[in-house]
């Protein structure tokens, strides 16, 4: 029996053919490469606008609330002192509950970092007569998390000075017959966090004719 002598090209692969199919390959993992790295970057891109607006949220509750501070005259002092107190960690002050929950009592506000590094804004009703609106502990109060990975917190408060009549920027408001003029919360995430803080300045609009006094007869904002 006369077998037929195999035709060279079904032999194998020829050189160029081998050449061919390698670029073929090689252009297709190129591509492929490249729609990882976008998608990666899409992902990375979407995850820091995520974060981006948690802290964009966190900053316009905390505007909302400051700018609407209420000079609420304290009850147990016989000089006329408004209730709105702060330090570097901590500040507290009264003002309308949001829209959503109005029409509704003025509600008790402090805003303050958890131990584990949690942004909270706690609030009390000044109608709820089982809370201790002084108490420390804030037992009772509603906390409402804003945001958290917080490393640290800082208060500043601008306004006039007990010393000179000059306003500035202070590290205390304690015991003063007038709001600060403007708050300032200063924040900074733990480490490896990419998420930016940009200080938060808050004016009252309680304090837009700051040439004033809260009056304890009236409990409005009479000129000096």
């Amino acid at each position: 029996m006369i077998r037929s002598a195999a035709h060279p090209r079904e032999a194998g692969f020829t050189l160029i053919e081998m050449l061919v199919t390698l670029a073929i390959l090689g252009l297709v993992s190129s591509l492929f490469a490249g729609l990882l790295t976008g998608v990666t970057q899409v992902s990375g891109r979407a995850e820091l606008l995520r974060q981006d607006t948690g802290v964009a949220a966190a900053q316009r509750v905390l505007r909302a609330r400051i700018e609407a501070l209420a000079p609420v005259v304290r009850t147990d002092s016989s000089d006329a002192i408004v209730d709105a107190l702060g330090d570097t960690r901590m500040f507290s002050f009264a003002a309308p509950p949001p829209d959503a929950h109005a029409p509704a009592a003025l509600q008790f506000y402090r805003l303050t970092l958890s131990p584990g590094g949690d942004l909270v804004l706690y609030s009390a009703s000044t109608l709820n007569d089982r809370i201790d609106l002084r108490d420390p502990a804030l037992t009772g109060w509603e906390p409402v998390r804003l945001i958290g990975n917080v490393a640290r917190l800082d208060f500043a408060y601008y306004g006039p000075d007990r010393f000179s009549p000059e306003d500035r920027w202070q590290a205390f408001w304690i015991d003063r017959p007038q709001p600060p003029t403007l708050v300032r919360i200063r924040l900074r995430f733990a480490e490896g966090d990419r998420r930016n803080w940009a200080d938060l300045v808050v004016r009252p609009h309680a304090t837009v004719n700051t040439v004033c006094r809260i009056m304890r007869s009236s409990g409005r904002c009479e000129a000096l």
